[in-house]
């Protein structure tokens, strides 16, 4: 495992100091990638790690010295994309805190704060890490187990910082591989590893918000994905469109059934209207589907689960 005082530029003396409670290291943290000292770097990094004290005191283990911060987009898939919009991509915003054992990935709400979700994964299980992109800079991640990640909206500077730090941390954690080879969700009340598809943490049983409740909640209720998921200023705009759409169908019935011999055109327009209904609730599932498969906490303190008391 690198040690917290591995040199990471030639040009700077590892420095390890404690600052709020957090071991980092002010060699590398307020440096560029060449190891110069930058005020805009300094500034920009202890706003991130100012936002993220609560996470980072309880997750940051002994012997766990902080390098790096830096903003970015999580990954989102070709459809994600395709169907998103501007809040969507806010949405998926996450800081991603770099250490000399792990990476650790937050998603993050819009003024930066913690929303108590967090991946990690050890340099031992790291393949590669390398800037891509022209316009907009993006870090892609290849792991061990063959996962790969590309995660978009990177400042320049801190896609190379991030590259340079990884010139030096891969090599040095050649053969520290874990069981899990990539990236692990965490649970964020005791910090064991959370397994997909599954929420419930086995460890401490904090209950998380799961994709069945999601679902049913998505179509029965207007917006009532994101609501679900803690977004309700994202809901209200598809909660509108939704409602809209509901009582047009409504309306449709009643007309139909006073004019029987207009129920064809009914029929038509009903048809238009269900396949709409269909589409914005299917758009609203899966997006809230990523958002869930973040581990949401549903209750704020960890409760026995049913799971562990067998």
């Amino acid at each position: 495992m690198p040690l917290p005082d591995l040199r990471v530029h030639d040009n700077q003396t590892a420095a390890v100091v404690t600052a709020d409670g957090l071991s980092i290291r002010s060699d590398v943290l307020f440096t560029n990638d060449k190891g110069e000292e930058k005020e805009s770097v300094q500034k920009r990094t202890k706003k991130i790690l100012q936002k993220l004290r609560p996470a980072l005191q309880r997750i940051v283990q002994p012997g766990e010295s902080v390098l790096y911060a830096m903003r970015a987009r999580s990954p989102l898939s070709p459809l994600e994309q395709l169907t998103a919009a501007w809040w969507t991509s806010l949405l998926a915003a996450c800081a991603i805190v770099v250490t000399n054992k792990r990476i650790l990935f937050f998603p993050v709400k819009r003024d930066g704060s913690w929303r108590e979700s967090v991946q990690a994964v050890y340099w031992g299980d790291v393949n590669e890490i390398k800037q891509t992109g022209l316009l907009v800079h993006n870090v892609y991640f290849k792991f061990k187990n063959g996962t790969k990640a590309t995660y978009a909206n990177v400042l320049r500077g801190s896609a190379k910082k991030l590259s340079s730090i990884a010139s030096v941390m891969i090599p040095n954690a050649s053969g520290e591989q874990t069981a899990a080879s990539g990236l692990v969700h965490l649970c964020p009340a005791c910090c064991g590893p959370l397994t997909e598809g599954r929420y419930f943490c086995p460890s401490c049983g904090l209950i998380f918000k799961n994709e069945k409740t999601m679902i049913l909640r998505s179509i029965l209720l207007p917006g009532g994905g994101y609501f679900y998921t803690g977004h309700p200023l994202v809901a209200i705009m598809p909660a509108a469109v939704e409602a809209l759409l509901v009582v047009d169908i409504v309306s449709i019935l009643f007309s139909g059934l006073r004019s029987p011999k207009a129920g064809q055109d009914l029929f038509a327009r009903l048809l238009v209207l269900v396949i709409f209904w269909g589409l914005e609730t299917a758009v609203t599932i899966l997006h809230s589907r990523r958002y869930v498969r973040e581990f949401i906490p549903e209750k704020r303190e960890a409760a026995r689960s049913p799971h562990i008391a067998r």
